[in-house]
């Protein structure tokens, strides 16, 4: 692991990592491998690490695997204070799962309106894509909340609100970011 030997937290001796796939399917302490020709159904593969799908309006329980996409904000910071009037870099991540994150949108009046952030770098398979978004922040004093948004190369975009039928474990929708914009 980074040109070192794995340690024994991060699954001496072998680790299968699935790209692209919740972590669940990254097996630590791998000492053997058995093929078979049927999906294993234990209780963590086919019960807990799972959603319901959809079909005809009837649920099926599912295995979670690929990676929702999904986005967040690293700057500003939960209650951040933010002085009124000056220009701000907010920046943050985003990522797709075994797509490629295609676009980013930043909103800073509660989704009614949606701005394209700037992605950084060379989009690579399977890592986080880093953005950001020079806010003109209002000079106005009061709490703001910005959102932001991604879509991946299939088109699928972040859903506002959390989808139930995807339980614990595939968390993807929108989470506002509170600030406190200050006078100064």
């Amino acid at each position: 692991m980074n040109g070192k030997d794995l340690t024994r937290e991060h699954g001496f001796p072998v680790r299968a990592v699935v790209g692209g796939w919740y972590g669940m399917a990254a097996v630590k302490w791998l000492t053997r491998i058995t093929v078979t020709s049927a999906p294993f159904e234990g209780f963590w593969q086919s019960l807990e690490y799972a959603h319901f799908k959809r079909e005809g309006g009837r649920p099926t329980l599912t295995p979670v695997t690929e990676i929702q996409v999904k986005s967040s904000i690293a700057r500003p910071a939960l209650s951040e204070g933010v002085p009124a009037g000056k220009p701000y870099r907010v920046f943050g991540a985003a990522w797709a799962g075994e797509s490629e994150v295609a676009k980013v949108e930043v909103s800073t009046d509660e989704g009614k309106t949606w701005a394209v952030a700037r992605l950084l770098g060379e989009a690579v398979p399977f890592v986080w894509r880093l953005w950001e978004f020079a806010w003109a922040v209002p000079k106005e004093p009061g709490r703001y909340a910005l959102m932001v948004r991604a879509t991946d190369g299939r088109g699928r975009t972040q859903p506002l609100k959390h989808d139930r039928d995807r339980r614990n474990y595939m968390i993807n929708f929108i989470a506002p970011v509170e600030v406190e914009v200050t006078a100064e």
